[in-house]
């Protein structure tokens, strides 16, 4: 039986030892059969029964004593379980009307609703927000009605294959002011169901503020007739080859477009000449076109500010012969797919440059853009190579222009392992620094290093980090902020990496570690592509 225990009173379980003691024969010559019994397989015999028959009903009693009180004790448990957890909803209920959600003001209420909006890779549906702010309560309810610009954003995306509902694309169109419309059309889906849904949305085009579409041949009628005097950022690209009909001589319905300032259009398989509207104040333009055209478009844009120039489609006709450069007197940010662009350009308040060294050799990509920032008079404080970069010549750039304190390498290009091990091997060599190292490659006046890979190769860390604490013994030192950037998967950070890291920031060191959607986005803005919100 159960006892106390005499030294602190605690209830003691009982034991196998304590159970033999209670049932167990007294008689020393019987509890020795018995243990014996007990501790072999040997049969009991016809006298034994007289004391084997007495332990087991003494012991079935007690467990059926025992299976009672168990069954009490858990009828009681549940009892208070179940009243436990109505006291606990109880007690959340009471808590609620406590909390400063309930005496947030809706203006603040508001602000942070705006905070839970999904991105353009989310696409439509009432399990996202704004929607579920509806269900919450009808003060919530209330707020997310009010608010127009949580209804604004529109995705609908026919390649994710997703089903679309009239009545939700109705009801956002009847909440909205302005209109962000992000609608990717397929060549392999129901082009009845997508047309249907952009003539919809073209009703609403006065108010379009946003677009981004991904046209196939069955919309392009569709899109033709669109009135757009509201609509300020564009991007336009092609599903397929078979989106791009032979007839299709120019895009045009960019006509009424007159508030436009940022336009994106993306030919992919044949060049498509975009008809700006007559009155535009077009800050930002990104396009694949041939050479000719390009300089056509920048001698047109006066306020350009941010220029993404993909020279395409003219690749084999090699290039004009160079006379008075393109004086951009407004750029800011430029991107160049081909550093020969560069020859042809100045660009004398420029802050940031990006470059493609793809299909040309590193070195002259080098006097390319020494050139350039010479003509230009600059100084631009931002550079990003995609691609190989010469060691010698890159340095030689950064010596002698000293108002670049924030580099970016990435080797996000189609490429194969070598390749990309090259790029990290020269990126390393230009910002690593040693006793032998010369004091033209030591740039005291980096204050960001950033680096992209394709590849997800455990190994970058050690080797990225042993360039940061090279750096970091920098006397007068600036150099505060580092990071990588993995585009497809990333690897597992091993623990002496991961404790090098944690004392690089304890030491005030800004490092960052990107992957996933959060990496796309980061290198998009090093190469400053499109980014929607």
């Amino acid at each position: 039986m159960p006892s106390l225990c005499s030294a602190c009173g605690t209830r003691v379980t009982p034991t196998c030892d304590d159970f033999e003691r209670s049932f167990a024969p007294t008689d020393p010559q019987t509890l020795a059969r018995f243990e014996r019994l007990l501790t072999t397989n040997e049969p009991p015999r016809t006298t034994d029964l007289a004391f084997l028959r007495p332990v087991v009903q003494k012991t079935s009693a007690r467990l059926a004593n025992l299976d009672e009180d168990i069954s009490r004790l858990q009828g009681r448990l549940q009892q208070l379980e179940d009243e436990r957890a109505s006291l606990a909803q109880y007690h959340t209920r009471i808590t609620g009307v406590l909390s400063p959600v309930r005496r947030m003001p809706p203006e603040i209420l508001g602000e942070i609703f705006s905070w839970t909006l999904p991105t353009i890779r989310e696409v439509l549906g009432i399990e996202n927000c704004p929607w579920v702010l509806t269900h919450v309560c009808c003060g919530w309810r209330a707020v997310a009605l009010s608010i127009p610009s949580l209804w604004s954003l529109i995705t609908i995306d026919f390649s994710a294959e997703q089903q679309y509902p009239v009545e939700i694309i109705r009801t956002h169109l009847e909440r909205a002011r302005s209109l962000k419309i992000h609608f990717f059309g397929s060549e392999e889906h129901d082009s009845d169901a997508q047309i249907s849904l952009f003539v919809l949305l073209g009703e609403h085009s006065v108010r379009w503020e946003e677009l981004s579409a991904q046209l196939t041949a069955d919309l392009l009628p569709c899109a033709v007739n669109l009135d757009l005097p509201s609509l300020r950022r564009a991007w336009v690209q092609w599903h397929s080859s078979h989106s791009q009909p032979p007839d299709l001589e120019s895009i045009d319905f960019f006509r009424t477009a007159n508030s436009l300032v940022d336009i994106g259009v993306f030919s992919n398989f044949r060049f498509i000449p975009t008809h700006l509207p007559a009155s535009h104040q077009l800050t930002r333009y990104d396009f694949d076109a041939p050479w000719e055209t390009h300089c056509e478009l920048l001698k047109l844009l006066p306020s350009l500010q941010e220029a993404h120039i993909l020279r395409s489609f003219d690749v084999d006709e090699g290039w004009p012969e160079p006379r008075e450069p393109i004086s951009l007197l407004h750029l800011r940010r430029l991107y160049v797919n081909d550093p020969v662009c560069l020859d042809y350009l100045r660009a004398p308040v420029l802050e940031g440059i990006a470059m493609e060294t793809i299909d040309t050799d590193p070195t002259e990509a080098s006097e390319f853009l020494e050139r350039f920032l010479d003509r230009s008079a600059s100084s631009p404080h931002y550079l990003c190579i995609q691609g190989l970069l010469d060691v010698q010549s890159m340095a030689v750039i950064l010596q002698k222009h000293p108002s670049f304190t924030e580099i970016a390498v990435t080797d996000e290009v189609e490429s194969d392992e070598d390749a990309s091990r090259k790029i990290l091997s020269n990126f390393l060599t230009l910002f690593s620094i040693s006793d032998s190292t010369p004091s033209t490659m030591v740039f005291p006046h980096i204050t960001r290093i950033s680096y992209g890979c394709d590849s997800a190769e455990s190994t970058v860390y050690p080797l990225f980090l042993d360039m940061l604490d090279s750096r970091r013994n920098l006397g007068n030192r600036t150099f505060n902020a580092a990071e990588v950037v993995f585009l497809n998967s990333c690897p597992t950070t091993d623990p002496q990496s991961m404790a090098r890291i944690e004392l690089l920031r304890g030491d005030g060191f800004e490092i960052s570690l990107l992957s996933g959607d959060a990496a796309s986005d980061r290198n998009d803005e090093w190469l400053f592509r499109t980014t929607w919100a």
